[in-house]
């Protein structure tokens, strides 16, 4: 499959099959934290950067097998999704075709167009970020484009309330020692009242990131912001794995197609893939030395990547 991927295991909205509408890596922020690597095309400008008939199609033919099991459809992308022009028609068309709820994965940026905002209200689930409402901490984390706005962003994240009927689950991801401090804290929860989310999800990083000083925080840090952030806020982190302290050639194939699209842990494999942890690691130690995978390890936890993924 070229567009779509999974189902893999995800920390918000369960088993959800993905579909990627972008080539690697189009997005208008190039995030510290970023499991995908540097930003590759920087640009606002909109388009249909791959041809909506062929993700439609793929889409299709994924959503009319039997044995597709999962539990959302999410629209995302190796960059920022909205900045394709067929997001609407395609999410129209995932509406038409299953009676899962279909999200979307947004960075924000462009909420502030209305033909975007009236795109995105096919998805029955948004899920758009926010990581600082302060221009300094913004740039730091984001490293926006010099055609991003965080005002304009902010504008767009209200209008969206105003205008969508469905759920919306902000996110708000935290790099250690830049946009958690108490003051920024007091602004975001002052813009919040204005965007009303139906949830304040709350992230740190988990997975390998762009740039290796990008750092977690700890569990205790991540409960206290949840109590500041009120009753919406909750914590969608997996502390389990010790986060805290800082058919063969089918099967692989599948691997290679999931890796490309993120790092994962051999227990995101086994739940991808359906099989027990000895296999996996069968599979995956045969795939490492011939050179197809490499590991890196983050926080005490191993993940997988393509051999020829440059090192993050």
């Amino acid at each position: 499959m070229k567009y779509c991927f999974g189902p893999v295991p995800s920390r918000r909205l369960g088993l959800s099959l993905g579909v990627d509408i972008l080539p690697p890596k189009t997005c208008n922020l190039n995030c510290v934290y970023c499991e995908l690597g540097d930003t590759k095309r920087y640009t606002c400008e909109r388009n249909e950067y791959i041809p909506a008939d062929y993700i439609r199609a793929e889409l299709e033919e994924v959503l009319c097998s039997e044995k597709t099991a999962f539990d959302v459809l999410t629209f995302t992308a190796s960059g920022e999704p909205t900045l394709h022009t067929g997001l609407g028609e395609l999410l129209a068309f995932a509406k038409g075709h299953t009676d899962k709820p279909v999200a979307v994965i947004t960075n924000s940026t462009l909420l502030s167009d209305s033909q975007v905002r009236e795109e995105l209200c096919h998805a029955d689930i948004l899920l758009p970020s926010l990581d600082s409402v302060v221009l300094d901490s913004f740039r730091r984390v984001n490293r926006p484009a010099r055609c991003v706005d965080l005002k304009t962003i902010l504008d767009g994240l209200i209008k969206l309330r105003k205008e969508f009927k469905g759920k919306i689950w902000l996110e708000v991801l935290f790099v250690r020692g830049i946009n958690h401090g108490t003051d920024e804290i007091r602004k975001l929860k002052e813009v919040l009242k204005s965007i009303q989310p139906d949830k304040i999800q709350l992230g740190t990083v988990v997975r390998p990131p762009v740039e290796t000083w990008a750092n977690s925080l700890s569990r205790r840090q991540m409960e206290e912001l949840r109590e500041q952030l009120g009753e919406k806020a909750e914590v969608v982190v997996d502390y389990s794995h010790g986060i805290e302290n800082g058919a063969q050639p089918i099967i692989e194939a599948e691997i290679l197609d999931t890796l490309l699209r993120r790092p994962l842990s051999i227990e995101d494999l086994q739940e991808v893939l359906g099989l027990g942890a000895e296999s996996v690691q069968e599979i995956l130690n045969r795939m490492y030395r011939s050179g197809l995978i490499k590991t890196e390890a983050f926080n005490d936890k191993l993940f997988y990547l393509p051999g020829d993924r440059a090192g993050i």
